[in-house]
C-alpha cells in the first residue's frame, strides 16, 4: 500500500505473546493444535492445524527449523501477513519494503 497507512481495528478471540527461553504451552495445549512435544506445527505460512491460528516463534515446529532468535523474528513477519491476507484476501501478501514507502 503506498501513502497514508490505513490502519482498521479488528476483532479476535485471543493474542497469545508467550515470550520465554522455554515452550510452555500452558492452555494453548487444550486448543487441538497438533503438537510436537513443547511444539506448535506449522507450515510455511505458519498457520496451525487449527483454522485462523497462526503462531510463531521458538513455539513452533516445522521441517528444517532452525531455533534462532531471528529465525522468530521473520517467522513473525511470516505468520502476520499471511494472517492478513486470510482476513483480508485483496491485500497482498507482501507489503512492500519499509524503504519503498514516502
Amino acid at each position: 500500500m503506498r501513502g497514508e497507512a490505513e490502519h482498521r481495528v479488528l476483532k479476535v478471540d485471543s493474542v497469545v505473546a508467550a515470550l520465554g527461553f522455554v515452550s510452555n504451552l500452558g492452555p494453548l495445549a487444550e486448543w487441538g493444535l497438533e503438537l510436537n512435544r513443547r511444539s506448535i506445527v506449522v507450515d510455511t505460512r505458519m498457520r496451525t492445524t487449527v483454522d485462523r491460528v497462526f503462531a510463531a516463534g521458538d513455539v513452533t515446529d516445522y521441517p528444517g527449523k532452525v531455533r534462532l532468535m531471528s529465525v522468530g523474528f521473520g517467522e513473525v513477519a511470516t505468520a502476520v501477513n499471511n494472517a492478513a491476507v486470510e482476513l483480508d484476501p485483496e491485500l497482498t501478501l507482501f507489503p512492500g519494503h519499509s524503504t519503498e514507502r514516502s
